[in-house]
C-alpha cells in the first residue's frame, strides 16, 4: 500500500513538472544544466571546506613547530617530551571526539595527519633524551611498531580510512627495518614488501576504504619492479624474464581494475626495452636498426596499454 502511494505521488510530481516545462517553454537541456550547476556548487562548497580545514591544520602545525624551535634550548628533557608528544596525543584524541559530530567529521583527517607527524616526533625525542645507545635503526623500528599498533588498534572500532593508511604505513616501516636488521638483502626485502603491499592494496580496494588503494598499488608495484630489476640487471639471459613480468602485471591491472598498476607496469616495460637495447645492441652495427625496432615496440606497447586502460572501469 505504501509503495503504491509513493508511485502515485511520483507520477503526480512528474506530471506537474512536465506541465510547468511546457507552460514556460523549458527544455530538458536547461533542466539538466540547472541540476548540474547545483551539484557543482555543492562540490565546490565541500572542496572549499576541506581546503580550509587542511590549511588551518597546516597553520596550527607550523605555529607549534616555530614555538618549539624558539623554546627548545631552554626546555628540560621532560618539557621537550611533553611539548612534542603531548600535542600529538591531544590531536589524536580530538580527532576521535570530532567523529561524534557529523558537522566536524571532515576535520578528523587533518587532525589524524597532525598526530601521525607529532606522535613519532615525541617518541623519538623521548628515546633521544632518556634511552642509552645510538642505534637509530632500532629506535625507528620500535617507534613505528608502536604507532602501527596505535593507529590500527583505533581503526578497527572507528573504521576510518586515514587510520588504516597511517597504521599500515607505520607497519611497513617497522617490518622493513626488522627485515633489514635480520640481514635480508635490499632486493629481496623490496620484493617481499612489494608483493605484500600489492596484495593488501587489492584487499583494501574491495572495501569502502578503496580511496587509498591506488597509493599502495603505486608503492608496492614500484618496490617490486625496481627490486627485481636490480636483482637481474646485467645477468644474461635471465634479465629477459623482466619482459614477461611487466606484461603479466599489465594484464593483472585489468583484472583488478587498477590504472595505477597499469601505469607503473607500462613505464617499467618501456624502461626495460630501453635498457635491453642499450645493453646488448649499442656496440653493434645494427644499433640504428635496433632503435627503429625499439620505436615500433614502444608504439605497440603504448597502444596496447591504451586498450587495456579502456577495459578498466
Amino acid at each position: 500500500m505504501e509503495n503504491s502511494n509513493i508511485i502515485e505521488s511520483k507520477e503526480t510530481a512528474l506530471a506537474q513538472i512536465t506541465q510547468l516545462a511546457q507552460e514556460f517553454d523549458v527544455s530538458l537541456d536547461e533542466i539538466g544544466a540547472r541540476f548540474t550547476q547545483k551539484n557543482n556548487q555543492d562540490k565546490s562548497d565541500k572542496w572549499l571546506s576541506r581546503l580550509l580545514g587542511y590549511l588551518g591544520g597546516a597553520f596550527v602545525f607550523g605555529g607549534l613547530a616555530l614555538l618549539i624551535s624558539m623554546l627548545w634550548d631552554d626546555l628540560s628533557s621532560v618539557a621537550r617530551v611533553i611539548i612534542t608528544y603531548g600535542p600529538g596525543l591531544v590531536t589524536f584524541i580530538l580527532s576521535i571526539i570530532v567523529l561524534k559530530d557529523p558537522r566536524y567529521d571532515k576535520a578528523s583527517t587533518p587532525l589524524f595527519l597532525m598526530s601521525a607527524i607529532l606522535l613519532p616526533t615525541g617518541m623519538f625525542v623521548f628515546l633521544h633524551e632518556y634511552a642509552k645507545g645510538d642505534d637509530g635503526q632500532l629506535a625507528a623500528m620500535i617507534v613505528f611498531g608502536i604507532l602501527a599498533c596505535h593507529f590500527l588498534g583505533a581503526f578497527f572500532p572507528l573504521k576510518r580510512t586515514s587510520l588504516l593508511f597511517f597504521g599500515y604505513l607505520f607497519w611497513n616501516g617497522s617490518i622493513g627495518i626488522l627485515m633489514e636488521r635480520a640481514g635480508v638483502s635490499g632486493e629481496i626485502l623490496g620484493i617481499i614488501l612489494g608483493v605484500s603491499i600489492m596484495m593488501v592494496a587489492w584487499s583494501i580496494d574491495q572495501t569502502k576504504h578503496r580511496a587509498i588503494a591506488p597509493f599502495w598499488y603505486f608503492l608496492g608495484s614500484i618496490g617490486l619492479l625496481w627490486s627485481i630489476f636490480d636483482l637481474i640487471e646485467g645477468i644474461s639471459p635471465i634479465d629477459i624474464l623482466y619482459l614477461p613480468l611487466t606484461i603479466f602485471l599489465m594484464l593483472v591491472s585489468t583484472r583488478i581494475h587498477s590504472r595505477t598498476l597499469l601505469f607503473i607496469s607500462t613505464l617499467a616495460l618501456l624502461g626495460f626495452l630501453g635498457y635491453y637495447t642499450g645493453e646488448y645492441f649499442a656496440d653493434t652495427t645494427g644499433w640504428p636498426i635496433a632503435l627503429i625496432i625499439m620505436g615500433f615496440m614502444l608504439i605497440s606497447v603504448s597502444a596496447y596499454a591504451v586498450q587495456l586502460g579502456k577495459k578498466i572501469k
